[in-house]
């Protein structure tokens, strides 16, 4: 499979993922994403890969007294980003990272097996439960 380049996989991301983030509540635009919820804020950021082919889905988020932001806590809820974060993770990772795969890097490589963005958008769908679950384990 030759795979797809990063705008396709944008589009796809936009079109079938940020309606979901939507309906759960979040606001802001792609790639940084968030959520207030009683001062409680769940921060999103699409991440790609440098070299292309790739990308990451980052969590973290802000408590209400912001202990968790290491830079600059008093940052209103639509301006904070995952990078501002001590403790995040990446949606999907068992223990540690996870990429996925929709096309060759710059090099030619692939750093996986690539997946079609419509079967990648049906994933990511399906592990929002998870990224709520540790969101809640945080509040």
């Amino acid at each position: 499979m030759a795979g797809v380049d990063r705008a396709v996989m944008e589009r796809a991301l936009k079109e079938q993922c940020l309606p979901e983030l939507r309906r759960a509540g979040f606001k802001g635009s792609f790639p940084n994403l968030y959520r207030d919820t009683g001062g409680f804020v769940a921060l999103v950021n699409f991440q790609f890969y440098s070299s292309g082919g790739n990308f990451c889905v980052n969590l973290s988020y802000a408590d209400p007294n912001r202990k968790n932001i290491s830079s600059r806590p008093e940052t209103p809820a639509r301006d904070l980003t995952v990078s501002q974060a001590r403790e995040h993770r990446r949606l999907g990772a068992v223990h540690g990272d996870r990429w996925f795969t929709f096309g060759p890097t710059s090099a030619g490589e692939f750093r996986g097996e690539p997946v079609q963005p419509a079967e990648l958008t049906k994933i990511i769908n399906g592990l929002w439960l998870e990224a709520e679950g540790w969101w809640q384990s945080k509040r």
